[in-house]
């Protein structure tokens, strides 16, 4: 038996905030979810699985464009000209609203519901698979799925398929809360996972996987991004990881011995040539400058669009080093100013008790809804972080003579 276990694909995503990236490749970037997905279907046909498991959140949004919609059933529709039979959970991007309910998608596809249901399918070899699992009906799925998930049925493979995290017993607990240890009570044979976008086996045998995300959608998106391959050994089924990201992302700290823009454009040039990425890269730096730059570089560099301009007059060097620059932030050290000791008292008591994750989903209110920012919010260490930015910013306030900008 051999089959693909994707998830997150993502489509339509946007991809705001790339305004220094020339015009043709931000239209390569905001095709790159389509073009990853491309590489899942064709992988399915080349290697003529016995099916395909879609583990949500196949759109960016609940409310997809045209021709994204358009886009799926075109390749669904090549996967049952290949008799690829395709199984699709919803998850909480895009969650089963009425418009999925409008979408005829070919037969060889069966859609999970809001309930939990079981689907059997028999292989040529004669092998029977059955498949468990659900679509969100709505943004938060805040109850343990598990106990409406059977036991393993009376066929040769039980697979799982699930968009969700595993349970933190927090608050924030909204996406399908799992444990790995109720996963095993049911004996299945795979559990295919979504929602988490970093690939990740939570358990080796019977394996339990986040594929990730086939394409990543921003620099906390690093690294290879891809799917599942998956084929079984005698009772076993084994996952083998296969890339497919058009452009991955990557971040980077320079340190720059540099007074003036003129110096920053070559040093900028050296590291490209000293640094060439295997692959197209979107690449967002941080340059550590050691001494200030002049009045007169200062205001240039705070007025005008120096990034977007390096892009259009440095495209052969970028284009060599494949890599292209997303941001670039400037910063001197600073010294260290200390608080009063009552002040940092009083900070360090406000900090512990306003960094927490249920107090940042409060803080946040309405605005923790919206998609992105909810899984950020989700994100283990986000409270931290929050934190560490925050700190960051008072120390600017009271280190005026060193200021974050050159």
């Amino acid at each position: 038996m051999k089959f693909i276990h994707a998830a997150d694909l993502h489509l339509d995503s946007p991809f705001l905030g790339l305004t220094t990236l020339p015009a043709a490749l931000l239209t390569r970037v905001r095709q790159s979810t389509f073009t990853a997905a491309t590489k899942i279907f064709d992988r399915a046909i080349a290697e003529h699985v016995d099916f395909v498991l879609l583990a949500g959140d196949l759109f960016d949004r609940a409310e997809q464009s045209v021709a994204a919609q358009a886009y799926l059933f075109n390749q669904f529709e090549r996967l049952r000209q290949a008799g690829i039979p395709v199984f699709v959970s919803f998850g909480n991007h895009d969650y089963a609203t009425d418009q999925h309910q409008t979408i005829a998608y070919p037969d060889n596809v069966q859609v999970f519901g809001a309930d939990v249901t079981t689907k059997t399918l028999t292989l040529a070899s004669g092998e029977t698979v059955a498949v468990s699992g659900f679509s969100y009906p709505q943004r938060w799925v805040v109850t343990d799925p598990l106990p409406a998930f059977p036991e393993h049925a009376a066929a040769d493979w039980h697979v799982g398929l699930l968009h969700g995290a595993v349970a933190t017993g927090g608050t924030h607990d909204h996406y399908a809360p799992f444990t790995v240890a109720e996963m095993l009570t049911k004996r299945y044979d795979y559990w295919a996972l979504g929602h988490i976008h970093q690939r990740q086996l939570l358990h080796q045998n019977p394996p339990i996987l986040y594929a990730g995300n086939p394409q990543g959608r921003s620099s906390q998106e690093t690294g290879e991004r891809g799917a599942y391959l998956v084929t079984s050994h005698g009772r076993q089924l084994v996952p083998e990881f296969f890339p497919t990201a058009d452009l991955l992302w990557d971040t980077a700290t320079v340190p720059l011995t540099v007074t003036t823009l003129a110096d920053l454009g070559t040093a900028l040039t050296e590291w490209l040539t000293a640094h060439p990425a295997d692959q197209s890269t979107l690449t967002q730096l941080t340059g550590k400058l050691t001494h200030p730059f002049t009045p007169e570089d200062q205001a240039a560099w705070r007025t005008t669009d120096w990034l977007s301009l390096y892009q259009r007059t440095h495209r052969s060097t970028l284009a060599t080093a494949q890599r292209y620059l997303t941001r670039l932030t400037l910063r001197l050290p600073q010294a260290t100013v200390a608080a009063p000791a009552l002040d940092q008292r009083y900070w360090d008591q406000g900090a512990a008790q306003t960094f927490t994750p249920a107090t940042v989903q409060t803080l946040f209110g309405k605005l923790a809804q919206e998609p992105a920012l909810a899984d950020w919010l989700a994100t283990e260490g986000t409270p931290e972080k929050l934190r560490a930015l925050a700190t960051e910013q008072l120390q600017d306030l009271m280190n005026q003579e060193a200021p974050d900008v050159p």
